[in-house]
């Protein structure tokens, strides 16, 4: 997905000069500095596009997804990952490939929950489904 979505509070980008800032009240803010420097939308949208032009890597925003936005989970194949707790003192690894179909369907439930938050990574696509009570499961586009 090469397009940014509509900021939303509680996205949060790690910016080309490696800092990490979160969006509190429509701004942009460093974790742990409520009253610190600011940037607003249009610097976080002018590194977007000077991270496309220059190739770079140091960009990453993580966009909490509403359920008006789950086309934005495109990838044909997912392959899930997430720690299984078997019990107080072994957990293991669990992979599963899933479709777009079905992640965008899981998705929309887990979007009406309010205990569940769905999170797109961008420009890697990784989806993360967010859970207060289960963990994470966080699911990476399959290459073709």
């Amino acid at each position: 997905m090469t397009t940014l979505p509509a900021f939303a509070d509680g996205d949060c980008v790690s910016c080309p000069d490696g800092f990490l800032w979160w969006r509190r009240n429509g701004l942009w803010v460093k974790p742990g500095q409520p009253d610190g420097a600011t940037v607003s939308d249009r610097m976080v949208t002018v590194w977007w596009w000077r991270r496309t032009r220059s190739g770079s890597r140091r960009f990453a925003l993580v966009h909490t997804l509403a359920g008006h936005e789950l086309g934005r989970i495109a990838a044909a194949r997912y392959l899930g990952r997430y720690i299984e707790h078997v019990d107080t003192a072994h957990e293991q690894l669990c992979q599963q490939t899933v479709t777009g179909a079905w992640l965008r369907r899981f998705a929309a439930h887990a979007v009406r929950s309010r205990t569940t938050t769905v999170h797109l990574e961008l420009p890697s696509g990784i989806v993360t489904v967010h859970s207060r009570t289960q963990g994470d499961v966080f699911y990476h586009p399959c290459r073709a």
